[in-house]
């Protein structure tokens, strides 16, 4: 099926195709969630834009389908598929800041490690992602949390403009102005219109930041839930806290680990913050000042081919019942090897909720994000790790936000994923308007991602 494309797209990209039994296919198709082991027929690397549209016109000429990989980090493992073409974007990975603007020009390829190393080189920064193997385009395109959110907004507030390819080939330049259902719809929904071939973003200047992680030990956990939750109710905009429930360092106890990150310069209110972050029993301590770039590689890098399962829910609340039984599903998990399950909470307050543009973003007014992040390795523990997942999410139904969800932790094709679950995380008025601007912009459904945006006779929206 493939073969005449292949012949087609030689000249296009020489020497940057690849099929199965080459050198560099097993090494090229590898994702960041190892449950999934997808074999495309044919990997194309563009090297920039032209090529990028050449490809696209190529396949949709041949019928090939196919689809768009960024850094390959996505939990469903939407950036390969079985059969068809993988359009690879990792070499589009440039990343250039324009200091006397304060703007950077990022290409969809990019990772955040590039983006932080390159903008924290000239003392600036924009809200990126907590683990830094993840790719710009994707985590902007599903919102973007991250460790100055409360500040200056999630990643996709910060998007001045979108550069993308559409499914006939052709580029547009995407902002508020010029396009605003579509640049609406870029920022929360945006895996489904075309390839964001370019971000412009507006940077902020961030140099040292008050952080790190305090690590609470198992016997203080529901402690530790709770004053997550009462510092982010008082929190102002320079604070964003995020609380992981998992097993700690060497010896792997369980351990509450808080990760703090203020980016203020009121002295009476740090002082005030490390008395109340001192307050429990203390396994270890890692706050400090440090540059911001050690604080977005804080926690870590977890490396491809682990098995994960996430399943997470948007709440209005984080009451001593529901921190109770985060903790208690916490230690009803697996723990085997050096990967352990967590539970994993973030909180919104601050410029999350005042966004600079309209967007489709519908989790603005939630108060938490709870996710049950299962990983493991070993398949034969797939059904339990999955159950325990979605049960820890379930845990949160009582307090959850109209179901409305964060679009890049929906973990797989199943029901949350479906036209139904689309619906019902964004929103009916969202949802139809995300239709509309896919019936203008892909209405033949070219581009499709980890959740549908095809309408269903079957859902009342």
């Amino acid at each position: 099926m493939t073969d005449p494309l292949y012949r087609t797209l030689t000249p296009v990209c020489p020497q940057r195709l690849f099929r199965p039994g080459d050198a560099r296919y097993d090494e090229l198709r590898q994702l960041f969630n190892g449950m999934y082991d997808r074999r495309p027929d044919l990997i194309a690397l563009p090297w920039n834009r032209t090529e990028l549209s050449l490809v696209i016109r190529a396949a949709r000429e041949a019928d090939v389908p196919f689809t768009v990989r960024g850094s390959g980090h996505n939990v469903a493992g939407s950036g390969s598929r079985d059969g068809g073409l993988v359009i690879d974007l990792r070499l589009l990975d440039g990343v250039r800041v324009d200091t006397a603007t304060r703007t950077a020009r990022v290409r969809g390829g990019a990772t955040w490690a590039a983006f932080d190393a390159v903008a924290s080189a000239s003392g600036l920064a924009v809200t990126g992602g907590t683990f830094d193997t993840t790719g710009v385009g994707g985590l902007t395109l599903g919102g973007g949390i991250g460790h100055l959110m409360g500040r200056y907004g999630l990643a996709c507030d910060n998007v001045l403009s979108f550069t993308m390819v559409t499914a006939d080939g052709t580029h547009v330049v995407v902002d508020p102005e010029s396009e605003p259902d579509l640049d609406w719809a870029l920022r929360g929904a945006g895996h489904q219109f075309g390839v964001v071939e370019e971000f412009t973003f507006r940077l902020h200047p961030v140099g040292h930041v008050y952080g790190g992680t305090v690590a609470y030990p198992g016997a203080e956990m529901v402690r530790a839930v709770r004053l997550f939750r009462d510092l982010a109710a008082t929190a102002p905009d320079e604070l964003v806290l995020i609380l992981l429930l998992e097993r700690y360092g060497p010896q792997q106890v369980p351990a509450a680990v808080l990760s703090v990150c203020y980016t203020g310069r009121d002295a009476a209110y740090r002082e005030t913050l490390t008395a109340r972050l001192r307050e429990p029993e203390i396994l270890d301590w890692q706050v400090t000042d440090r540059p911001y770039l050690s604080m977005q590689q804080i926690l870590g890098r977890l490396p491809y081919g682990l098995r994960h399962y996430w399943s997470a829910r948007c709440s209005t609340d984080l009451p001593d019942q529901l921190a109770e039984e985060l903790v208690d599903r916490f230690r009803s998990s697996r723990h085997t090897g050096s990967f352990n399950d967590t539970v994993y909470l973030e909180e919104f307050h601050g410029a999350v909720r005042r966004p600079a543009y309209d967007s489709a973003v519908p989790f603005r007014q939630a108060r938490f994000n709870v996710t049950g992040m299962a990983i493991w390795e070993d398949p034969a523990a797939d059904d339990d790790q999955v159950a325990w997942a979605r049960g820890t999410a379930d845990a949160v139904a009582a307090w959850e936000v109209a179901g409305k969800g964060y679009v890049n932790y929906l973990s797989d094709g199943g029901q949350a994923a479906t036209a139904g679950g689309v619906a019902r995380t964004f929103g009916p008025a969202a949802y139809r308007r995300l239709l509309a601007v896919k019936r203008r912009w892909d209405p033949h459904n070219v581009f499709r991602s980890s959740y549908q945006l095809d309408p269903d006779p079957g859902v009342t929206v």
